[in-house]
């Protein structure tokens, strides 16, 4: 009797201090089956942020069914600074774009390092080389698999058009993300012809 009170007390404190909650207890009372998938575990996946861990952000990627659009930059670029302050950071507070697509961010020029989808690490310069960036700002669009959807935005050349070929490039990713069409999905060629896509 005294022992059964005992634990009763501890179950009590242990739910005031927060460590056990009703979720807890649910987990701990039913048990996955042999066979059954467990249930999906959420993964914290923040609308901007820089690039770092690129498995994380494509595993959120997938369970979500979003795209991610990938803005490269460096801190010399005119062009890239004013692309993130009238099209990339106008996103944050912008409704329309929360939970159907993610924001990252590489700036060639800085110390930082990237976690591949293979867990190895690499630097921002090496990244965007691989990536065949050559010059910045680009704009380039990613499904859930981690390949390239449509063609990037590369540079700025008529700053009157930006703003059609960024809505253009965000529409056409979340569709690809949800309903993968290779036909439309797929970058373009100057030539009209299909070309190997990149991937993250």
């Amino acid at each position: 009797m005294r022992r059964g009170f005992l634990v009763v007390r501890l179950l009590a404190l242990a739910v005031l201090c927060g460590l056990f909650t009703p979720q807890v207890f649910a987990q701990a009372r039913t048990p996955v089956a042999a066979g059954e998938t467990p249930p999906p575990v959420s993964i914290d996946l923040p609308f901007m942020e820089n690039l770092s861990d690129v498995s994380r952000d494509l595993a959120g990627m997938k369970e979500r069914k979003i795209p991610m659009l990938l803005f490269i930059h460096a801190s010399y670029c005119g062009y890239c600074q004013w692309v993130d302050e009238n099209f990339i950071q106008p996103m944050v507070n912008d409704p329309a774009y929360q939970g159907k697509i993610i924001v990252r961010r590489i700036e060639i020029d800085a110390e930082g390092s990237i976690l591949d989808r293979d867990g190895k690490e690499e630097s921002n310069r090496h990244f965007a080389d691989r990536m065949g960036v050559h010059l910045v700002p680009v704009v380039a669009f990613f499904g859930p698999d981690g390949k390239e959807i449509g063609d990037p935005i590369n540079g700025v050349t008529v700053q009157d058009f930006y703003p059609y070929y960024f809505q253009q490039g965000i529409e056409l990713a979340e569709a690809c993300a949800k309903n993968p069409d290779p036909e439309k999905c797929i970058p373009n060629e100057k030539n009209g012809k299909k070309k190997d896509q990149r991937s993250l």
